[in-house]
């Protein structure tokens, strides 16, 4: 009976089982039009006959033949005193309580699926509750982030724009003083070799006469050697007769040797001359060499200082100003088997392999780390973060979805939203996953 007679014989609407009360006007006329590809019509008494009219299968709102026929088909639990919701209508009469008001097992209900949602309702109260709190302490961190965060945003956009301003006045500063040097480099090589060419060519012919005359003096003493230099022979038998074995290591001075050995003497003599002579003391650093030495350590850290607060500015766009905190960050979570080791806008690693660098945020409450080590055979590690609502900071879990892809569930003010103290009107089975 899909009429019922209200007070002093009004019709009045029957509840059509599995609607939520916000769509039950959709099933007032006698006719009901299905939803979705195809839509056509059907008789209301064909509603919840447990049989699929309807190509979307909302003419089955409470049974489950539509079951498998569209992902739209949802049966709704009224769950008085606790929160209302959506299951699939594949749960219903398959013998399992899904709701806690016993509706989505009508055959069961009083036997096996006895109402519970009071005592669900009271835990779901306690929880939320629970919730809200840290709700409120996690927005309260955010938003103290997020001041904080702005004014260094200010103070690294102004400081950016004085050395953007500042650099190429004094990048040109720095190549004029370049261009200087090496013109006075130039000019100071020239003169020295102007200067000191004429010594050396006079300390080179007295070199080449000092070297002819010990030449003549070697050539003369040769000379002298083939006519008086006899080499004492001694037999073995006189050795043992009469000890002359002394006389094997006292063997006659060659003079060719003796003069080798004085015209040694004299070219080292001339080079340990040479070479005792103090080198001349350096002399103190030019103006010159002082400018260009500042200028080039100044130029070099302004360019540093540059890079890297553009680089900043960038990795934390304005809407995720609320993870500043994580700057400079490094969550730690330690397993059985691993250690993970989360580093916030620089890399993550379990142990000591690298799961890869950081991407940047990839969602609202999203971010990743690609491009880690490879996995053997492949692919690369990679790590998406999922962040949670929170006021501390901390890695809650760590798991492996699939094959060298991980996710990391991560607690964080920055992902408190002032919307979540919204109570949720309907809890869809999405919710679940």
């Amino acid at each position: 009976m899909l009429r019922l007679l209200g007070a002093f014989g009004a019709p009045a609407l029957a509840m059509i089982r599995g609607v939520p009360p916000e769509l039950q006007g959709q099933y007032a006329s006698q006719r009901f039009n299905c939803g979705g590809a195809g839509a056509k019509e059907v008789a209301i008494t064909e509603v919840n006959d447990d049989f699929c009219d309807c190509p979307d299968g909302s003419d089955e709102p409470g049974t489950g033949a539509c079951a498998g026929a569209s992902s739209q088909a949802l049966f709704h639990c009224a769950n008085a005193g606790s929160a209302p919701r959506l299951i699939y209508v594949s749960r219903v009469g398959d013998g399992i309580c899904d709701c806690c008001d016993g509706s989505d097992e009508e055959a069961l209900r009083r036997e096996l699926c006895p109402n519970t949602c009071k005592e669900e309702g009271e835990r779901l109260r306690s929880e939320r509750e629970r919730k809200l709190q840290d709700l409120r302490a996690g927005l309260e961190v955010k938003h103290a982030t997020i001041t904080e965060a702005q004014q260094d945003g200010i103070r690294k956009r102004e400081e950016l724009e004085r050395l953007v301003a500042k650099l190429p006045d004094l990048e040109a500063q720095l190549a004029e003083v370049r261009k200087r040097k090496e013109e006075a480099d130039a000019a100071t090589l020239q003169q020295e070799c102007q200067t000191e060419l004429p010594k050396l060519r006079e300390k080179v012919k007295s070199l080449e006469a000092k070297i002819a005359a010990l030449e003549a003096e070697l050539a003369k003493g040769a000379e002298g050697a083939t006519t008086s230099t006899t080499t004492k022979v001694v037999s073995e038998y006189a050795k043992w007769m009469e000890g002359a074995d002394a006389l094997e290591g006292e063997e006659p001075e060659d003079p060719a040797d003796a003069a080798d050995a004085e015209a040694a003497e004299a070219v080292n003599g001339e080079a340990h001359t040479e070479a005792g002579k103090a080198p001349p003391s350096p002399s103190s650093e030019s103006p010159l060499d002082k400018e260009l030495k500042d200028l080039e350590v100044q130029v070099k850290s302004d360019q540093a200082t540059r890079d890297r607060l553009q680089r900043e500015l960038q990795e934390l766009p304005e809407d995720k100003l609320g993870f500043a905190s994580l700057r400079d960050t490094c969550l730690e979570h330690a397993t059985a088997e691993y250690t993970y080791k989360l580093c916030f806008f620089k890399d993550a690693k379990q142990s000591f392999t690298r799961l890869g660098t950081w991407s940047g945020f990839v969602g609202a409450a999203e971010a990743l780390f690609k491009d880690g080590d490879m996995c053997y055979g492949g692919p690369a590690r990679s790590l998406k973060v999922v962040f949670e609502c929170g006021a501390q900071a901390e890695v809650v879990d760590v798991s492996e979805p699939s094959r060298c892809t991980y996710q990391a569930l991560v607690r964080h003010a920055g992902a408190c939203e002032e919307q979540m103290a919204q109570e949720p009107s309907l809890k869809h089975p999405k919710d679940e996953l």
